[in-house]
């Protein structure tokens, strides 16, 4: 379940905000044998693979990656999380947002994912409490200020002002990483939360 970084042709490379996620979540994965996986988006196994030597999807694990959980399974895969890592062990999700349907890449994409539902991190902040974890941080890839830039810079650019489009895109590019207060308005989220000590 290994891959050399680079094996996914650039024809079929996840969004770009979904590979951004996945590499903040890599950091959590170091020096961890074998984390435990659960991918539930296939056009993301490949951009696991990646990224990761070496995972398992089941038994005990040093770190989790969670990737988009799904409304119908959620619960039971957070069981089998908290049944597999200790105390300490950081879990990782990767979760769309609502914006994210704007993606068109993501259209064809199957499944119901918990992160498009209105109160998806509420609900699953209180489940991961419930489940023995404590949320620690939470960060939105390509926010709504982000992609309001992006689209004045695009509006610039038609209308032959290339200094203010560039500006405005640079802006954009400052702004792809929303903190936890705007990040429910970003089109992915990476939540981190690590198992308690009980």
């Amino acid at each position: 379940m290994s891959a050399l970084f680079g094996t996914v042709p650039a024809t079929r490379l996840a969004p770009l905000e979904y590979r951004c996620a996945l590499d903040a979540a890599m950091p959590l994965m170091s020096g961890a044998t074998n984390p435990l996986v659960i991918c539930n988006l296939p056009p993301l196994e490949g951009e696991v693979r990646q990224r990761l030597n070496a995972f398992t999807a089941s038994g005990e694990a040093a770190a989790g990656l969670w990737v988009e959980p799904l409304a119908d399974s959620w619960q039971s895969q957070l069981a089998l999380f908290s049944g597999a890592l200790p105390p300490r062990a950081p879990l990782a999700i990767l979760l769309s947002r609502p914006l994210a349907r704007l993606l068109p890449e993501r259209r064809p994409w199957q499944g119901q994912p918990l992160g498009l539902q209105f109160a998806a991190l509420f609900s699953l902040g209180l489940a991961l409490r419930r489940a023995g974890f404590k949320p620690e941080s939470l960060y939105g890839f390509h926010s709504v200020r982000s992609i309001l830039l992006n689209l004045a810079s695009g509006q610039a650019a038609r209308f032959q002002r290339p200094d203010l489009a560039d500006r405005l895109h640079f802006a954009a590019r400052l702004g792809y990483r929303s903190p936890a207060l705007t990040a429910s308005l970003a089109t992915v989220n990476l939540l981190i939360a690590r198992r308690e000590v009980r």
